[in-house]
């Protein structure tokens, strides 16, 4: 993976955490809904309920909300993503694989955020649970997995998937993977047209 670039049809993205900004839009629903305040750094583990003082009535408000209507929501791509997957499009359907219940929500917040990708050159396919994308991924013919929960990534490296961490506070405890902590960084590992190999 250090010698050559990833082919477009290789690799595949996490939506939430990695494409979108969700749980930063979480924090900031806890504290306009409900007053709490939560630190974004603070939240150190995936299972963010573990690490945050919250009503679990209210979390599960939220995330409801963001689950099924993220495309109503001031919902933000990470920086730079929209740019990476429109122009990973024009060379291969772009592949999102989430543990999100249903896949409709993600494909109508792409409408809104990213019209430009055409018709059919975006795929989402949810899985309901995490350990579910292995299956997805390996029918792909996927490579590469670019996730933000570690978990994933150490149930996906076994299999032959070279996961890469997309960096956030719950997952830069110590592990093997190789971390992204930009969509500029995730652009770079791409092979583009007429690109081979990395230089050097």
């Amino acid at each position: 993976m250090h010698n050559t670039k990833i082919p477009a049809r290789e690799i595949a993205f996490d939506f939430d955490g990695v494409v979108a900004d969700t749980f930063r839009l979480f924090v900031e629903l806890a504290r306009t809904k409900f007053g709490v305040a939560i630190d974004y750094e603070d939240i150190t583990d995936y299972d963010f309920l573990k690490v945050i003082k919250m009503e679990l009535s209210d979390a599960m408000e939220i995330i409801d909300t963001l689950t099924y209507r993220p495309h109503e929501l001031d919902l933000p791509p990470n920086l730079g993503a929209v740019d990476v997957l429109t122009r990973l499009a024009e060379i291969s359907p772009v592949l999102l694989v989430t543990a999100r219940p249903v896949g409709e929500p993600i494909e109508l917040w792409f409408r809104r955020h990213a019209p430009q990708i055409r018709p059919g050159y975006l795929r989402v396919r949810a899985t309901g649970e995490n350990t579910a994308k292995l299956e997805v991924l390996q029918k792909e013919g996927i490579r590469y997995f670019i996730e933000d929960r570690l978990d994933t990534c150490h149930m996906l490296a076994p299999e032959g998937i070279t996961p890469i961490i997309y960096d956030q506070p719950w997952n830069r405890e110590d592990n093997p993977f190789l971390t992204v902590k930009s969509w500029e960084e995730i652009s770079s590992l791409i092979r583009w047209q007429g690109e081979e190999s990395l230089s050097g």
